[in-house]
This record gives structure tokens, sequence and C-alpha cells, in this order.
């Protein structure tokens, strides 16, 4: 099946080479492909059951009013950690919420569906965003649903918790999807998975009504096969939410992510970071040399910027603040769940051990052990200092004005400071060493950071299909 790009979608929809219900119909023929006759990737969660209806309709509007937006009547499938006000659950692919259809509409889906955009299903993730076992348990599996697997090969990875988002995308289950990450969980399995993800600005993207594990990082962003794609996502995600305060730090402008690969990269200043007590591989450094000679024949200015590899212990300040955000989110939804607490959820994986605690629950009960109101001074002076740390990278780009700082590994400091990434294929994925280059941009201004990416990305051309 061919992989069909968003502005090709929107060219045939104009041109009624096919309806919003065409299409609709042909990603649900190819999810039951894969799925049910093919490799069985278990990227998709579930279906949702009014996705002919609502595409009837998107076809109706369009016929009798025009599209509501660029994205009109397309559809996307979304992680099955955000609340849709529907027919589907919400469940964070975990048998202790396999009861909870939300109350109330996520404010990204309220957006999507004020656009036009089409809700084909919800895909699958790592149990609570990997945040419930340790390493013992692989990423993309799910009490509710299983393993996701590779599309690429049965030996590699998905990796991180975004998964069935990623791999819907490279399997062309879906032409775009939404992920969310706290630190990694966007850009790991576009990594692995070999497609773009955008990690906003922090308060890029509203939050609510989507499962957290800390308010201090969480964000949804857009996985795509090309930087444009995931762009046009973005700009129908982005906007202020009175439910959440983070999004009134974003500046009062219009942002436009559409046209931002059209700008040119004459004259931007990029970094390559480099670290003084580490050394890349050859394979890292080979990405970085080419990286280098796209950006200069581009007419950037590029330059070498250093800083020292130190751990960033963010795991154990997210302890803390994921009891206190998940008690507040189920508090949101008491009454259509029996999950009124992080402590009853460990107890139902308790009771229901053979199908809920295959690994472990290190993680939930470690959180379970604090209070719950983040006021402990041990975790005070955590969080402190993993903000330190992590913001020496959005000092460089500042000391060194710098508009970008490209690395072939992924780091907690962009996650942690809230910086914006786009992580783009480095390399043609056909071994089991996927490779990514991270761009990393300073906080708002994630135009910039697309267009710096898009540019990369089209003189590289680097991704190829999975040979499904």
């Amino acid at each position: 099946m061919k992989e069909y790009s968003l502005l090709e979608m929107m060219e045939g929809l104009q041109n009624r080479t096919w309806t919003s219900v065409d299409l609709v119909d042909m990603y649900l023929d190819r999810i039951y492909d894969i799925d049910q006759k093919g490799p069985a990737l278990n990227a998709i969660a579930e279906i949702n059951p009014d996705v002919y209806e609502i595409a009837h309709e998107m076809d109706r509007i369009r016929e009798t009013h025009g599209p509501n937006t660029m994205m009109h009547g397309i559809p996307v499938v979304i992680k099955d950690n955000i609340n849709t006000h529907d027919k589907m659950h919400t469940t964070a692919n975990s048998l202790a919420l396999a009861d909870l259809y939300a109350p109330y509409e996520a404010t990204l889906v309220k957006k999507l569906r004020d656009a036009g955009i089409i809700i084909l299903g919800k895909a699958n993730l790592s149990e609570f965003a990997y945040f419930m076992g340790d390493e013992k348990m692989p990423s993309g599996y799910g009490s509710r649903n299983g393993q996701v697997k590779s599309p690429y090969h049965d030996d590699l990875d998905p990796l991180g918790s975004s998964t069935g988002s990623a791999v819907a995308v490279a399997a062309n289950m879906i032409p775009v999807s939404i992920g969310t990450e706290t630190n990694g969980s966007l850009t790991a399995p576009a990594q692995n998975n070999s497609v773009v993800a955008i990690k906003p600005t922090l308060g890029m993207v509203s939050r609510t009504g989507i499962i957290p594990v800390s308010h201090l990082q969480d964000t949804a962003g857009p996985m795509a096969r090309t930087v444009i794609d995931a762009a046009i996502l973005l700009q129908y995600m982005y906007g202020r939410d009175k439910s959440d305060l983070m999004t009134y730090q974003t500046p009062k402008k219009n942002y436009n992510f559409v046209s931002a690969y059209k700008k040119t990269v004459e004259g931007k200043t990029i970094g390559f970071l480099r670290w003084t007590n580490d050394e890349y591989d050859d394979e890292e450094k080979a990405i970085l040399d080419e990286a280098w000679e796209t950006f200069r024949n581009k007419k950037a200015k590029v330059k070498n910027v250093y800083l020292e590899s130190k751990p960033i212990p963010n795991h154990q300040s997210l302890i803390y603040e994921f009891k206190a955000d998940l008690n507040h989110y189920l508090s949101t939804i008491r009454g259509h769940t029996s999950m009124h607490s992080l402590s009853d959820i460990i107890s139902f994986n308790k009771k229901h051990k053979e199908d809920c605690l295959k690994y472990n629950q290190d993680i939930f009960e470690a959180a379970e052990k604090t209070s719950g109101t983040l006021i402990e001074p041990e975790y005070r002076k955590i969080r402190k200092n993993v903000v330190k740390e992590a913001m020496k990278m959005d000092d460089l780009l500042y000391d060194e004005e710098l508009d970008a700082i490209v690395m072939p590994r992924r780091t907690s400091h962009a996650p942690v400071a809230g910086n914006p990434i786009v992580s783009v294929p480095a390399k043609a994925l056909n071994d089991l060493k996927p490779r990514s280059l991270c761009f990393v941009g300073k906080r708002w201004d994630d135009e910039t950071l697309i267009n710096i990416a898009y540019h990369y990305e089209t003189s590289t051309k680097h991704r190829i299909k999975p040979k499904l």
C-alpha cells in the first residue's frame, strides 16, 4: 500500500479523488491485513465504533460548507492514555482501567475534532507510559492488550512508551499519530521505528485529560513519516487551555508550523554537541559529519559546542510526581472506573496477579510510599538538582547564540527543561541499530526547530519502509 503524505491526502480530498470514508476504509483494511493476516504488530488498541459515521459527516460538511481546516476529514490515531468522551476506552494499556469510558474529552481531542480530524482509534502503549515496573518489563507491553512489535524486525525493541503510535505510522496503518512524552517516550520509539517525532515546548500543547506521569514534564506530540506531516498535525494540537496553566506561558502569537519548513536555514547557527568526557562511536560521528556538510552547504553556520556528560536522575523526581498527578487525574474521572487512587491500582494488580503482574509494579510501589503532596525536602532537593543539570543545554543555546543543537543521542536535558525536540531518522533501518538525529531548540521556538530538522531530513532522506 502506498504511503500517502498529508499533503497528498488533502489534495485528493479537495480534488474528490477520494472521500474521508474512502480513507477510513483504506486504513482499516491495512490494519486488518497487518494484525489479522500479517505480522500482528498489535499497534492499535481499539477502533472508534463511530468512525464511519464521523467520516460521512466530514464528507457532508466538506460538500456543503467546505473543510474546517486543511486536515479536515483525515484520520489519525491517538495514544490510549488520552481521554476521548465517546465509545472508546481510555486505559493506558492496563487491565486496571479497562472499565474506563472517560467522562470528559482531553482538550487536545476537542481541538482535533474542531479541526475536522477523524479519530480512527487508539494506539497501544507501554503500560502507564512505561512508568510501572523496572527494566524487566519490555517496551510496548501492557496487561490489557499485550506486546506491541517492531515492523522492522522481531528482535528490535519498539522502545519507549508511545510504541503503538510510532509503529502504526511506520507500518502505514495511519498517516500520522499522537503520542506523549515525559522523558523520551516520543523520541525513543521514533528512533527505533524510523519515524519523525516532535516533542513540543512544554506548555505548547494542553495536557488536560491525559493520564499523567509528571505535570512538570508531560506533553503530547505528533508522530509522522516526515517533518512536514508532523508539523501539520502540531498546528491543530497547540494552544492555550484554561485548565492547564502551563499553556499560558505560550507567547501570544500565531504559530505557523505548517509553513515553517518553507524558510531557508541560511544564516541559522547550529551547534553540534560534543561531550567533554565521552566519545561518540564511529557511526554517530559519521551521522554528525553528514549533517555538518548538509547544513554548511545550505549556508547555515555550524560550530562545535561542548557539555560534560553527567547523569540526570530524573527517575527519582518522577517517583514523587507520579503519585500526586495520577491521584489527581483519577479524581477527575471518579465514578467512571473502580480505580480511585494509585493504591487501588496496586491492589487490583495484586488481586489479578497472573494477568496484571507478568513483570512487576516496583515503580508504582515506590511512588505509593511517597506522601503524594510533593512537600518532602528530599524531593525538592532532587528536583532542583535535576533541573539545574538539565538547564545546561538550554544555557548553551543562549550562551553560544544557537538556533538549534544537534546530537545523535537522546538525553534527558530537553525533556526535563521543557525544550522542544525533533527526532529525524539518521540512517536506513536495515539492521538492528536504529539511529536518529535529535534537534533541540529554545523554548517556544518550535518553528525554527521544525525548519532546521526539515532541511536535514529532505537533504538526507534516510528513512526506508519496513519490509512487512
